[in-house]
């Protein structure tokens, strides 16, 4: 029994001669997947992925095994073919049944000639490769998948199409190769390769003018649609044919055979313990199935499991690359060792890939272009572990169908994004369950299942961060003998968890990991995410920022879009930036060791006038006695509220925290201020208004004012009697009325009169008494 299946066109599959249709739809893209991959095993989520991208119906893996079930039917004698490998399945097809890899046996049999010398042979060859197109690759199948494997196998026929044009340049043939490459440039003129073959069939032709023209019009459209300048082989070219020299150009036959085919196996470990992350897996799986891509990035946070996730989906995949794999810790932030230069990176590359010592060339550049050259023969998945920046990782960078580059970084690579196409997954905290689920595969499920309570304290402790989790779930698995309730409450004790999360390991420690990040910040970008440990979070805006730093808007805008690239903060809903709350510790420790105290004072006073002034010209003061704040400290941005409600809302959990801040006698003015004009929007909000008014009691006793002290007294008994706690509120109010009398103003007895009246449910007396406060004149208060 045989088979005789097509890709390059419409899919046309024969059993024994006879044709066998397929439903369109689900199972023919399923085939298209399985014959890219031909014998090699597909994944069955690699099959979900491909099929139904992020739109999943319901038991997914059951509708893969279904449509499976109908291609084994329609091939009848050779459903035997599809196998099923685990949780996998497998197309087993030879060479001579499946065009495609006809079409590969051929390429390899060209460059063999090639490298004899047999040039008219070999392009005959490769003529025989491009007559099994019959029209654009599965171009009848509907879907993305089958699209992208169409476009990637197109892209193939042009590389081979290239090749074949090189050999009838070596032969003597380049006249009829410049028509036929200004017909194809006519559609692919940006494709650099091809204008390096036209510009070297011209020059063999003696039309050196042309050839210069050639150049010079595709640096013009490379410049005005990318950006970007010819690469390196080409302008290597230019210069040999302004020299008159021999145009060969790099990436062709070169005098000596490429290295032989050597398969690189260099991904680390992975950890069986690996969980969650599906959402960002499926993602990668759908940006491998896109053609078009051939470039991947994760960006996050130190410490959020960008490397585990890069490794785990490159085992994942590793099968689809049969000219192996290539891993590469670009140490971008790494605390312990300078980042690795790329021309280091390119050497060790081209060494896997077979390159001798005596072959390996000196420069960047040379480097690169082998490099390249190389890969564009190869299916090879790259994995660029640790980048700094796009600029980093860009000599890296080739473009070689069918091989996929991986790239991580802390830096959110918007560079790469922009101008080089990557897809970007960015990579942000473990969900509860998932975090749960870590710590149980680390402690062990028995273990972890006797106290669950527990396990989502200690998660919810390590805020979710993989490197915390782990390294807890490590400490936890060492000492059986510590129960996991006692760990849960240690940990949630700690006012500082950097403190309690410390491992010798450098690559383990969260503060070692945030600091390499730390180390690298501009001082102006420093100072801002100190100012992170300041702030009570959990997000400010701009606006506050400026006001912390001291610094005009525009300075903040930029150090927080400095600080937002490489994830030290993010970005929430409208105009507002957080850190994660391991962060905002390690920003702590920033703030209280880089910062001077006197600066450390002026940066507190700031922020709690920022929020104080924009507070009251919103409107938001104490109903029986306005608040004259007078002004501002220098420095501090003052914010024009539009929607009062609305801002209020928004600062509300800062506001809360800001009355905790201590900084010196004007700061705990600036607090009780505060908490006066929150009094007054919390009266019906008792257990709020206790809250605010203790903190700002407490700024009060610290200043020994009696007018403070008596209204924060006289607030906080009203607060008592709203929550039913008499005596507590009627002690308040005496002592309220006792401070009231010593300070001696007549608005002061009167706001202690009022809340005696409140706290002994004299409703209407006490409504009386805050109309008139209210419309007490001014020299009277």
């Amino acid at each position: 029994m045989t088979l005789d299946v097509r890709l390059l066109g419409p899919l046309e599959v024969r059993v024994d001669g006879r044709p066998v249709s397929f439903p369109r739809g689900n199972a023919t893209t399923i085939l298209a997947l399985l014959l890219d991959d031909a014998g090699r095993a597909v994944s069955v989520s690699g099959l979900v992925a491909g099929v139904y991208g992020d739109d999943f119906p319901l038991d997914p893996e059951a509708q893969i095994q279904n449509t499976i079930g109908v291609l084994r039917g329609r091939l009848g004698p050779a459903r035997d073919r599809i196998e099923t490998v685990g949780r996998a399945y497998r197309i087993r097809i030879g060479e001579s049944e499946l065009d495609t890899l006809r079409c590969k046996a051929k390429e390899t049999r060209a460059r063999s000639l090639r490298r004899e010398g047999r040039s008219e042979e070999a392009a005959a060859v490769l003529r025989e490769a491009l007559a099994e197109w019959r029209g654009p690759a599965l171009a009848d199948l509907p879907g993305r998948a089958a699209g992208a494997i169409g476009r990637r196998l197109d892209e193939y026929r042009l590389t081979l199409l290239e090749q074949r044009i090189d050999a009838d340049i070596d032969t003597g043939l380049a006249p009829g190769a410049v028509e036929e490459l200004r017909q194809i440039l006519a559609v692919h003129d940006s494709r650099q390769r091809l204008v390096g073959l036209l510009m070297r069939a011209l020059h063999a032709c003696g039309r050196t003018a042309e050839a210069l023209d050639a150049f010079a019009a595709l640096k013009e459209r490379l410049a005005d649609a990318l950006g970007a300048d010819p690469n390196r082989e080409l302008v290597d070219l230019h210069t040999a044919i302004l020299r008159d020299q021999p145009a060969e150009p790099a990436a062709a036959a070169p005098d000596e055979p490429l290295p032989a085919a050597a398969v690189p196996a260099m991904l680390p470990r992975t950890t069986h313990r690996f969980t969650g992350r599906e959402t960002e897996i499926r993602a990668l799986d759908r940006f491998l199935m896109d053609a078009e891509a051939g470039l991947a990035a994760v960006t996050g946070m130190g410490g959020v499991g960008k490397t585990a996730l890069a490794v785990r989906w490159a085992h994942r995949v590793a099968h689809r690359f049969p000219d192996g794999q290539l891993y590469f810790n670009l140490r971008g932030f790494d605390p312990a060792a300078p980042g690795a230069a790329p021309e280091d990176v390119l050497g060790k590359a081209l060494a896997a890939l077979g390159v001798p010592a005596q072959r390996m060339p000196a420069g960047l550049d040379e480097r690169a272009g082998l490099y390249r050259t190389i890969l564009a023969q190869r299916r090879v998945l790259i994995v660029l572990d640790n980048a700094r920046d796009a600029a980093h990782v860009r000599p890296l960078l080739a473009d070689a169908p069918g091989s996929f580059t991986l790239v991580t970084s802390r830096d959110r690579l918007t560079g790469l994004d922009m101008s080089e196409g990557a897809e970007v997954v960015r990579l942000g905290l473990l969900s509860e369950t998932e975090s749960e689920a870590l710590l149980a595969r680390r402690i062990g499920p028995e273990r972890a299942a006797t106290d669950q309570a527990a396990v989502a304290r200690i998660a919810a402790s390590c805020d979710r961060l993989p490197l915390a989790l782990t390294l807890v779930g490590s400490w936890s698995a060492a000492d059986p003998a510590l129960t996991l309730s006692s760990l849960a409450d240690r940990l949630a004790s700690t006012t500082n968890l950097l403190n309690v999360l410390v491992s010798t390991d450098h690559a383990s420690d969260p503060r070692a990991v945030f600091d390499s990040s730390y180390q690298l910040l501009g001082e102006r970008e420093a100072l801002a995410f100190c100012m992170f440990g300041l702030h009570p979070g959990p997000s400010l805006t701009p606006a506050a920022l400026a006001s912390l730093m001291g610094a005009p808007l525009g300075e903040a805008r930029s150090a927080l879009a400095a600080l937002a690239e490489i994830n030290l903060v993010e970005r929430s809903s409208g105009d507002r930036y957080g850190v994660q709350g391991l962060l905002r510790d390690y920003a702590a420790e920033c703030f209280a060791d880089e910062v001077l105290e006197v600066m450390q004072r002026a940066a507190a006073l700031r922020m709690v006038e920022h929020y104080l002034f924009a507070a009251y010209r919103a409107g938001l003061r104490s109903g029986g006695h306005r608040i004259e704040p007078g002004a501002p400290a220098p420095g501090v941005f003052v914010e024009m509220v539009v929607d009062a409600a609305t801002w209020f809302k928004a600062e509300h959990a800062v506001l809360q925290g800001l009355l905790r801040v201590e900084a010196g006698f004007q700061t705990d003015l600036r607090v009780w201020q505060l908490g006066w004009i929150l009094a007054e929007r919390a009266l019906d909000r008792p257990g709020e208004l206790l809250a605010v008014q203790r903190a700002a009691y407490a700024a009060a006793e610290r200043r020994g004012g009696a007018f403070e002290q008596a209204v924060s007294l006289g607030y906080l008994g009203i607060a008592h009697h709203g929550l039913g706690e008499g005596d507590a509120a009627r002690v308040c109010a005496e002592r309220a009325g006792i401070l009231a009398e010593r300070d001696g103003r007549t608005w002061t007895r009167g706001f202690a009169a009022y809340a005696q009246a409140a706290v002994a449910g004299r409703d209407g007396e006490a409504q009386t008494l805050r109309a008139r406060l209210a419309a007490l004149p001014a020299d009277r208060r």
